[in-house]
C-alpha cells in the first residue's frame, strides 16, 4: 500500500509548471518535508479537517527529501484515511523551496498553495488565503508582521536574523520583497497561471521571492498569522539558510525582468531631485527666502515627491492602502531621510561660509552629492507592502 501510494522523482525534477488544471481541484497544498514524521500525521489530518469543513476541493502533496526518518512512508500510510493525499519522495534531491516547485508541477489545482511540515503554520489561515484568491487575489500571503500576527518563542537573534534578511530584501530588490510585509514567509497560496510557463529557480528555503519576481503576479493580499512553536523536533533554520536567501536576491537582482523596477527607481529619484531644486531656486531666488529655509523646504518637497510617486508608479498594481498605513510610512520616509537632509544643510552653509561658495553653487553640490542616495536609501528602507 505504501509503495503504491508514492511517487519517486530525481533531484533534477522539471522547474516548469504546465497551465492545465482539473476542474474538480481547487487547491494542490504542497508540503516540503524532511525528518518531519513526529509532526506529519497530525498536521495532514488538521488540514484534511479544515479544509474539508470549509468546502473546498483539495488534494494534500507531501514532497519529502528521502528523509532518513522516512517521512515519506509514514505521510503514505495516511492515503486511505486522507482522501487526495499524494507524497512524492525525491530522490538525490534537497531544498525545500526546490521540494514546493517539485510539487506544484505534480499538483492538479487551479491554486497552488504551500505551508511547512513542522506543524508551525496554522492550518486554520487557509480559508483565509483561498478566500482572498477567490476575490481577485493573484497571490494570497500568511504574513507575521501584520497587526494581529507575530511570532512565539523566537530569540532576539533570530529576530534579528529575520528583519535584517528583509532589510537587505528591501535595498537589492525593492519591486519584488516590498510588496509584501513578510517576504520570507512560507506559507501562501497562488494562482496557477501566474506562475505556469515561468522558469522558476530558486535558492535555499523560501520560495516566495522567486513567485513574486518571476510570476505575472499583479494583485497579493495578506493574512496575518502567529507563528507557533514546533510540537516535536527542532528548528532547521540556521545561518546558512540565510547566506542562501541572500544567494537568491543576488540571482534575482540581476534577472533582466527585475531591471525595470530598479528603473523606476532611479526616476522617481531623478524626478525628485529636479523637483528638490525647482523648489529652491524658486523660494531662494524668486522669492528671497533665506538659504536654510529654503533647501530645507525644497528638501521636504523632494521627499513627498518620492513617495507619492512610489505609490502611483514605481508601486502600481498593489492594494490600495489606508490612511493610517499611508501616515505610517510617510513618518519613516521622514525619519530616515531626516538626518540625511539635516546633513545637507549643514554641508550648503558650510560650503557658503567657510569656502565662500555661491548660495546656488552650494546648493547644487549638497544635493548632488547627498540626496541621491538618501532618497534611495529611504524609500528603499521604509517602503511595506500593502495591508490587507
Amino acid at each position: 500500500m505504501t509503495g503504491d501510494a508514492v511517487v519517486e522523482v530525481s533531484g533534477d525534477h522539471p522547474r516548469q509548471i504546465s497551465s492545465g488544471h482539473d476542474a474538480s481541484v481547487d487547491l494542490s497544498l504542497v508540503i516540503p518535508t524532511y525528518d518531519e514524521a513526529p509532526n506529519i500525521t497530525a498536521l495532514l489530518h488538521h488540514l484534511h479537517a479544515v479544509l474539508d469543513a470549509e468546502g473546498i476541493s483539495h488534494e494534500i502533496l507531501v514532497v519529502d527529501d528521502d528523509s532518513p526518518d522516512r517521512t515519506w512512508d509514514v505521510a503514505a500510510g495516511l492515503a486511505d484515511e486522507i482522501p487526495g493525499l499524494r507524497v512524492v519522495r525525491r530522490l538525490g534531491g534537497s531544498g525545500l523551496a526546490t521540494a514546493v516547485v517539485c510539487g506544484w508541477t505534480h499538483a492538479r489545482g487551479r491554486l497552488l498553495g504551500v505551508i511547512d511540515g513542522d506543524g508551525q503554520h496554522p492550518p486554520d489561515v487557509l480559508p483565509d488565503l483561498v478566500a482572498a484568491m477567490d476575490d481577485g487575489a493573484d497571490v494570497a500571503v500568511a504574513s507575521r508582521h501584520l497587526p494581529g500576527g507575530g511570532v512565539s518563542g523566537w530569540s532576539a537573534a533570530r529576530r534579528l536574523l529575520s528583519r535584517g534578511a528583509q532589510a537587505l530584501g528591501l535595498l537589492l530588490l525593492p519591486g519584488t520583497v516590498g510588496r509584501v510585509t513578510d517576504p520570507m514567509s512560507g506559507y501562501f497560496v497562488v494562482r496557477r497561471d501566474v506562475v505556469a510557463g515561468a522558469d522558476l529557480d530558486p535558492v535555499g528555503y523560501k520560495i516566495l521571492i522567486e513567485v513574486l519576481a518571476r510570476g505575472e503576479v499583479e494583485r497579493v493580499v495578506e493574512s496575518p498569522y502567529t507563528f507557533l512553536e514546533r510540537a516535536e523536533g527542532e528548528s532547521k533554520v540556521a545561518v546558512r539558510h540565510y547566506l542562501g536567501y541572500l544567494r537568491h536576491l543576488m540571482r534575482l537582482r540581476i534577472h533582466p525582468l527585475r531591471s525595470r523596477a530598479l528603473v523606476r527607481y532611479l526616476l522617481v529619484t531623478l524626478a525628485a531631485l529636479l523637483l528638490d531644486a525647482l523648489v529652491f531656486v524658486w523660494l531662494f531666488d524668486t522669492r528671497g527666502w533665506n538659504l536654510t529655509r529654503s533647501a530645507a523646504i525644497a528638501g521636504e518637497a523632494g521627499i513627498l515627491a518620492t513617495v507619492l510617486l512610489h505609490d502611483l508608479w514605481t508601486f502600481a498594481g498593489r492594494a490600495a492602502r489606508s490612511t493610517t498605513d499611508r501616515v505610517r510610512r510617510l513618518l519613516g520616509v521622514q525619519l530616515a531621510l531626516g538626518v540625511l537632509l539635516f546633513g545637507r544643510l549643514a554641508v550648503i552653509n558650510g560650503l557658503v561660509n567657510w569656502f565662500h561658495l555661491g548660495p546656488m553653487a552650494a546648493f547644487l553640490i549638497a544635493l548632488a552629492a547627498v540626496m541621491p542616495v538618501s532618497h534611495l536609501l529611504g524609500s528603499r528602507l521604509t517602503w511595506r507592502g500593502a495591508r490587507s
